[in-house]
């Protein structure tokens, strides 16, 4: 077969090494890679076209294709109608809901920055904490929903904060456990009993099973004006 005009010499098996990172337009160092001023840009490159063939023929890790198994198997459950997709979520003892389409992202506290407010007054309000270089507020809502904790804990000692979207902007707030995302219809949900705590009932539009927990659907909307209302 005849090999096409700058058709790579490097063997797929071989690593390639991520040069445009370093040397190329996306790189600072210098000086800069000679094969640019043949080839103007890196996508140019059959070294760069090499490293884009090895990602896509690399092997997929077993947890990778389980956890995309998974996922698609939930898109299906989107087709059906008439149900509400909530994210499914647990601070201290209490499993909570939101709809899904305010839920942003689920972060490891390690990788974020942030900064506690000395001398604050507020429960409500925890700090402030850089979300992807923006800043954020981080809020607690075991104190806005009156959640009890026997245990005081720093908010960067939880091992999940949750990002949630709304028109008034970020919220950040620390939660122990989510269980993910799930398709619910609405005639399972039941009125908040009068046993739930009044911050919480305030708060929660229903409550519903799932997989053997109660779950309390959180109002959104009202959570979040509340949240507003509390830092200002």
């Amino acid at each position: 077969m005849k090999k096409l005009s700058g058709q790579s010499e490097i063997s797929s098996r071989q690593p390639v090494e991520n040069c445009w990172k370093r040397i190329g337009v996306w790189g600072n160092e210098e000086p800069r890679c000679p094969k640019l001023d043949e080839v103007i840009h890196c996508r140019n490159c059959d070294v760069f076209t090499q490293g884009g063939r090895n990602l896509l023929e690399r092997n997929l890790p077993e947890e990778y294709k389980n956890e995309w198994t998974e996922v698609m198997a939930a898109k299906k459950e989107e087709a059906l109608p008439g149900t509400v997709s909530v994210v499914i979520f647990r601070i201290e003892d209490e499993w909570l809901a939101i709809r899904t389409q305010v839920f942003a992202e689920i972060i490891d506290p390690d990788s974020l920055r942030g900064h506690s407010l000395p001398h604050r007054k507020n429960p409500v309000l925890i700090g402030v904490v850089n979300v992807h270089g923006d800043i954020q507020l981080c809020v607690s809502l075991s104190e806005l929903l009156g959640i009890e904790n026997a245990v005081k804990k720093d908010w960067k000692d939880q091992k999940l904060m949750m990002v949630v979207n709304t028109d008034a902007g970020r919220w950040v707030f620390p939660v122990n456990e989510i269980l993910g995302i799930y398709h619910v219809y609405p005639h399972i949900f039941q009125n908040v009993p009068v046993t739930v705590a009044k911050a919480q009932s305030t708060y929660t539009k229903g409550i519903f099973n799932w997989k053997d927990k109660h779950v309390a659907f959180l109002d959104d909307d009202l959570l979040f004006y509340s949240l507003i209302r509390n830092v200002q």
